[in-house]
């Protein structure tokens, strides 16, 4: 008989993925408040029927409608949460995991990291203690675009230059599969010496690094930053909810963001026996790259532009020379990796050496050079035509050199 998994928030981004998993791994999965004929939400007693011969329960359900201003007892994620594992308790049910964020916080910013650690203070006291275990989840990213991580890769991709809150806070990433196999972990695994554990990288990134590789794992270029005060965000916030045909911002989103700080994970990882990916490659894979993939690709256009028929040798000295500069990949768009010579729209009339698309094709010179043949020598109508043709592209380039800076 398969063994019994009880999950809430299973339509979540995080509980689908963990439904799906704890499935493949041959659990008989129960979706308390999405079984027919158990129609429990958050801050109703569960059926003990529901309950009875689980394994583990994971507790993912949170349920926004509580007003801000609410008394704690009125909130009803706290007095919820802890009706659920007081009544799993009572069931025999041996792990209760209580799924959480690392933004829970005595003294957190927003409204839900507040919340989160009030509930983990009362379920510390409670009659279910024993059997409670606490996941604090970090910046959760991969799997189906939705949630916080689709808007941060939608927002990433949009532009080259974004005005953004929080850019030199510190961020945990950790792969949508990781955070399920690690609540999957805890909630059918052995007791383990600690109550709380954080599922998080243990070398926190800065906010605006994180960025920059939502926005180069989709193919684009670097990412320049309009830092913005926290004051002015939350009033956009604002705004939004005023004006129509513009999506409302949550202020609890940027309130966490600007609240951000870094937890220690490693002792929690090798508890669980989790050794987490790199996000770079995690997601270069997941966006249908690699990072050979759009380097080599790049790298050939370079050299094409350059009017040279590329060798293997000369593709790959190139691609060592980008990767050893961090010019790979450089965001060019599609367009110019099939026609390279519209390349000469975005070359920079000055400061070359401080443009990236400048470097690169210096770069890709030098790489060409060894099987590059003298030829014929340019006459003096050459000569002219090409000074014409640099007088003329002037304008365009300065105002399109930026696009690759």
């Amino acid at each position: 008989m398969a063994p019994r998994l009880i999950i809430t928030g299973s339509t979540g981004y995080i509980g689908a993925r963990l439904v799906a998993i704890a499935r493949e791994r041959g659990f008989d999965v129960v979706e308390l408040g999405r079984r027919p004929g158990a129609a429990w939400r958050i801050g109703d007693e569960p059926a003990a029927s529901d309950l009875e011969g689980a394994v583990g329960l994971v507790h993912l359900a949170h349920s926004w409608a509580t007003p801000p201003e609410a008394a704690e007892e009125e909130n009803i994620n706290i007095s919820g949460t802890l009706k659920l594992a007081e009544a799993a308790k009572a069931a025999g049910v041996p792990r209760f995991v209580f799924a959480s964020s690392t933004s829970s916080r005595k003294e957190a910013l927003n409204i839900y990291g507040r919340t989160k650690f009030r509930i983990e203070e009362h379920l510390a006291a409670s009659e279910a203690a024993p059997i409670v275990r606490i996941a604090r989840i970090g910046l959760v990213y991969g799997g189906p675009r939705t949630a916080m991580y689709g808007l941060m890769a939608k927002l990433a991709a949009l532009s080259p230059i974004l005005p953004m809150i929080g850019l030199s806070r510190k961020v945990q990433p950790i792969h949508l599969d990781e955070v399920a196999a690690g609540l999957l972990a805890l909630a059918t695994g052995e007791n383990r010496p600690l109550q709380t554990f954080v599922l998080a990288q243990e070398n926190p990134i800065s906010f605006a690094a994180w960025l920059r590789i939502l926005r180069r794992a989709q193919g684009k270029g670097n990412l320049h930053f309009i830092p913005v005060p926290l004051m002015a965000a939350l009033l956009a916030c604002r705004v939004t909810k005023l004006l129509p045909l513009i999506p409302t911002v949550d202020p609890e989103r940027v309130l966490g963001l600007a609240g951000a700080a870094p937890m220690e994970s490693s002792e929690s990882l090798k508890l669980l026996k989790l050794n987490l990916s790199d996000p770079a490659t995690a997601l270069a894979g997941e966006f249908g790259q690699t990072h050979e993939e759009p380097s080599r690709r790049e790298a050939q256009a370079l050299l094409r532009y350059l009017g040279t028929r590329p060798t293997e040798a000369q593709l790959q000295r190139l691609c060592e020379g980008l990767q050893r500069e961090g010019l790979s990949p450089l965001g060019l768009s599609p367009a110019l990796i099939r026609h390279p010579g519209l390349l000469a729209f975005f070359e920079p009339p000055a400061n070359r050496m401080q443009h990236r698309l400048a470097r690169a094709l210096y770069l890709a010179d030098l790489a060409s050079e060894p099987e590059r043949h003298s030829g014929r020598k340019a006459g003096f109508f050459g000569a002219i035509s090409t000074i014409a043709g640099d007088v003329l592209l002037f304008p365009l380039r300065a105002l399109l050199a930026g696009r690759y800076r």
